[in-house]
C-alpha cells in the first residue's frame, strides 16, 4: 500500500529532499520558505541542518557540502537570491559535485515581502535549470528530480515555488526513499 499524507507544500519540498538522500540543508528563515528546514529538522535528524547568518553563507555552506560529493539543499525566499547572487553566479560556472538544489520561494503577491521579484531571471542569467512545480505532489517529485539533474549536469538547479505552492495543502504519495546512508555522515 502506498503511503499518502496531507502536507503543506513546504513539507512536500522537505520530503522530496529527504527522499533524495540529502546530507545537509542550509537556510536563512523567511516566509514562505521557513517550514522546509523546520520539517527536515523534525523528521530527519541525520541530516545536517543549519540556520545561517544570511543567504550567501547558506549558499556557500551548501556548495561546500556539494564539493565534498554530498547532496545539499539551500532554502531562501526570493529576495534572498539578491544576497546570495555573488555565490550563486560563481557556483553556476564552477559547477557542483554532489547534487545542489536552490529552493527559492518567490512571493509574487507580496503576502510577506516588500517587493516582487522573479527568481527565473537568475536562472536565465546563470544558464542553470529551473523547475516550477504547481502542486504538492509535483513539488515533492521535482525536488527529488532536481538532485538527479544537478548531478547529471554538474550544475546547481533552482526549484522555484511561490507563496501559494509553498503554503497550499495537498495529498502527497511518499514513494521510494533514496538510501544514501553513506551520504549522510554529517561532514
Amino acid at each position: 500500500m502506498i503511503e499518502r499524507k496531507l502536507l503543506l507544500g513546504d513539507e512536500a519540498i522537505a520530503l522530496g529532499a529527504i527522499h533524495a538522500g540529502i546530507s545537509g540543508v542550509y537556510a536563512y528563515p523567511g516566509t514562505p520558505s521557513t517550514e522546509i528546514t523546520e520539517y527536515i529538522q523534525g523528521h530527519a535528524p541525520e541530516v545536517r541542518s543549519r540556520w545561517c547568518t544570511n543567504e550567501k553563507t547558506a549558499m556557500e555552506a551548501a556548495l561546500g557540502m556539494s564539493y565534498a560529493g554530498k547532496r545539499a539543499l539551500v532554502c531562501m525566499k526570493h529576495v534572498g537570491m539578491n544576497v546570495a547572487a555573488d555565490s550563486f553566479m560563481t557556483t553556476a560556472y564552477s559547477g557542483v559535485n554532489g547534487g545542489m538544489v536552490i529552493l527559492s520561494a518567490d512571493d509574487p503577491s507580496l503576502f510577506s515581502s516588500q517587493n516582487e521579484q522573479d527568481t527565473r531571471n537568475y536562472a536565465r542569467i546563470a544558464n542553470v535549470p529551473v523547475l516550477e512545480p504547481s502542486n504538492c505532489q509535483e513539488v515533492k517529485d521535482m525536488v527529488k528530480y532536481a538532485f538527479e539533474l544537478s548531478e547529471q549536469f554538474g550544475l546547481p538547479v533552482i526549484v522555484r515555488t511561490t507563496t501559494r505552492v509553498s503554503h497550499m495543502r495537498g495529498v502527497v504519495e511518499f514513494g521510494e526513499i533514496n538510501d544514501n546512508s553513506s551520504n549522510n555522515d554529517n561532514h
